[in-house]
């Protein structure tokens, strides 16, 4: 599974399902094909040698053990490519184990830009609309060596060789910000791995009243790989970070200054002026429940070696609309004093949200039933460990559905399934929204209720009168069987309650069986015209 991004190359390990949700740039840096990727990590570790396969899965072993720590880095050849990945856990279960892990990666080998003679050049236009291309600009996005605009055809050409919606709408964005800085670089990264990407600039030549762009140049150059660097090693990593649209900046902790760099900012939505260089400018815009484990464990590294010399964590910040952006922040202290305080620290921060997106789309498919869309088992399990270590409060209501086999030997499982939605959407309207409906399998439904055992028997009322009223109506009968454990100081663990729900709801279809027997029988000898077998056990 694969999804466009425009962060730096990553992906997440769900480790209870073994599954690998790839970004499009990390399929790319892998030299994977989307249509082929691995599922699993089982499957991405059966493609590399057997000597790194092995030493891979010992340090994977340790990351389900939970014995790694929150960040630990590897080095492999995927591909003919060396590769380097930084594991970090960015969710654990209620137990402490890790359950989701964000993997970062990128190439060892040194990356050089070429803007010699192999530079193509390109003007754009914002109110006419044209992009103009001189010949070796139009032949390095692989078009006709012909000068001039760039037209509709020639457009759904370069989409088609390059991954260029991403790169494109950043271009946009950055025009769209009054006074935005001079000079924007960014990277087009092919649709095949074979082929280079491109390093494409662009400087502001004409703004407007509001000071937005309207004229803009640059140039494309081939992003090169393995060879000599045409510009200084610091320069040059600026450069790649900037244009791999990951945000940059350095803190001189001796002055309290940050530099944010211009896709920093432009991440944000903010420019220097709404986004001060200050060290508060960041704390005042992380979100308020990440603010413990993101700022104030980065004041503890700068202030002691203790703490270690870098740090990556994953959190929210407020973007310039009030909206919340996931990021994954790493940094590194490149100097400290006498006494061990940092004199400066640099980082950078990758925009995750769309595999934060991705990974709550599947935790969701992982935890609900697909029949009937409430909770399934593995979620309930996980409720049930949580609740463990809290203390108040708690009843848990079993209800079973009385005739399912009946319904699926008479009318088809078809009917059956459509009766268990039944269940699950009359249960679901008399819980609250902190309350747990969930689907243990088969015909059997758990509910979970922090509250006390004399409301819930109230609320229990309430929904067997809903029931009669629905039997009424003369559709598919529905006929359930309950059961209530309760403890209201929350002295009782609550697998022990659900195992005495489950015994109690036994206790009442036992009861209830023969009148339940009865009614469904009746109703479906009227439905099918058919005798049904007095004797029939099937409940």
């Amino acid at each position: 599974m694969s999804f466009p991004t425009h962060s730096a190359p990553c992906f997440t390990w769900h480790l209870p399902t073994d599954r690998l949700i790839f970004c499009s740039p990390a399929l790319l840096l892998l030299g994977l094909a989307p249509e082929t990727a691995p599922q699993t990590m089982t499957a991405f570790l059966d493609r590399l040698p057997e000597p790194q396969r092995r030493s891979l899965q010992r340090q994977r072993q340790m990351v389900l053990a939970g014995k790694s720590p929150g960040c630990q880095t590897c080095s492999y050849a995927c591909n003919g490519r060396r590769v380097r990945e930084a594991l970090h856990v960015i969710r654990c279960g209620a137990d402490g184990r890790p359950r989701t892990v964000l993997a970062t990666i990128d190439l060892l080998d040194d990356i050089s830009l070429s803007m010699g003679d192999d530079a193509g050049y390109w003007t754009y236009a914002r109110k006419e609309g044209d992009l103009l291309l001189d010949v070796r600009g139009a032949v390095l996005l692989g078009l006709r060596p012909v000068a001039g605009p760039l037209d509709k055809g020639g457009l759904r050409l370069l989409r088609r060789r390059y991954r260029a919606a991403g790169t494109l709408a950043r271009l946009r964005r950055w025009l769209d910000i009054p006074l935005c800085s001079g000079r924007q670089t960014l990277l087009l990264m092919p649709s095949r791995s074979e082929e280079l990407p491109l390093l494409l600039t662009a400087s502001v030549l004409k703004r407007d009243g509001d000071g937005r762009a309207l004229v803009v140049s640059g140039s494309l150059a081939p992003f090169l790989a393995g060879k000599a660097a045409t510009v200084g090693g610091a320069d040059r990593l600026l450069l790649a970070m900037d244009a791999c649209s990951d945000g940059l900046w350095d803190w001189d902790a001796t002055t309290g200054k940050v530099y944010y760099s211009q896709n920093y900012l432009a991440m944000l939505g903010h420019t220097s002026e709404t986004f001060p260089p200050e060290l508060e400018s960041w704390t005042r815009a992380v979100h308020p429940d990440d603010y413990e484990k993101t700022v104030t464990m980065q004041m503890r590294v700068a202030a002691s070696p203790a703490e270690g010399d870098s740090f990556a964590c994953t959190y929210r910040i407020r973007k310039a609309d009030g909206s919340w952006l996931w990021v994954l922040g790493r940094g590194c202290v490149t100097s400290r004093d006498s006494r061990g305080h940092a004199l400066r620290i640099v980082g950078m921060h990758t925009d995750i949200s769309s595999l934060q997106h991705d990974r709550n789309v599947l935790e969701e498919k992982i935890r609900v039933d697909s029949l009937t869309g409430v909770y399934n088992r593995y979620h309930l399990d996980g409720l049930l460990q949580q609740l463990r270590l809290r203390r108040g409060p708690l009843c848990i209501l079993m209800a079973d559905v009385n005739g399912l086999k009946m319904i699926n030997d008479h009318l088809g499982h078809h009917a059956g399934d459509e009766l268990l939605r039944t269940a699950a959407q009359q249960l679901s309207r008399h819980i609250r929204q902190e309350d747990c409906l969930a689907r243990l399998g088969g015909d059997e439904f758990v509910l979970v209720l922090s509250c006390p055992g004399s409301v819930v028997r109230k609320r229990l009322a309430i929904i067997r009168k809903a029931l009669e009223a629905w039997n009424a109506g003369g559709g598919l009968p529905l006929e359930l069987a309950f059961g209530l454990a309760d403890s209201d100081d929350g002295s009782v663990p609550p697998d022990v309650l659900l195992r005495q729900a489950d015994a109690r709801m036994m206790e009442e279809k036992k009861q209830v069986r023969a009148a339940s027997h009865a009614r469904i029988r009746a109703w479906l000898e009227a439905r099918t015209g058919r005798k049904v077998s007095g004797d029939d056990p099937r409940l």
